[in-house]
């Protein structure tokens, strides 16, 4: 089984729509709409982008830990939406759920850690 994404979208709105002061030196969080190829619909999975230079001001020159996030020189709308396309269409399993999991290991899943 193969995944596809279905819809890109950042905090506040679409991916065309956001652009940073600096391409250098920015964080937005974003969703990317991901589910089995050729079936409607998916689960949102969740991330941020950041550049190394907001990071290092953020953290204060402190160690911290970046789960879920894209580390990128400076934004690139094209080469973002490449990063994560190419990191679900390389992601297969056996079931959705296989899937989905294996995707959560880089972007925050919506089900992640639900029980029923």
């Amino acid at each position: 089984m193969k995944a596809e994404v279905k819809q890109y979208s950042m905090v506040g709105g679409e991916f065309s729509s956001y652009w940073p002061d600096d391409v250098t030196d920015f964080c937005i969080g974003a969703d990317v709409t991901v589910g089995p190829e050729g079936v409607p619909g998916g689960d949102i999975f969740s991330f941020q982008v950041c550049t190394p230079r907001w990071l290092a001001h953020s953290a204060g020159g402190k160690p911290c830990f970046i789960r879920h996030t894209i580390l990128m020189d400076e934004y690139d709308e094209d080469v973002l939406k490449s990063t994560v396309r190419k990191l679900v269409e390389n992601t297969t399993g056996n079931s959705w759920e296989e899937i989905a999991k294996k995707l959560a290991r880089y972007m925050f899943w919506e089900f992640e850690d639900y029980q029923a």
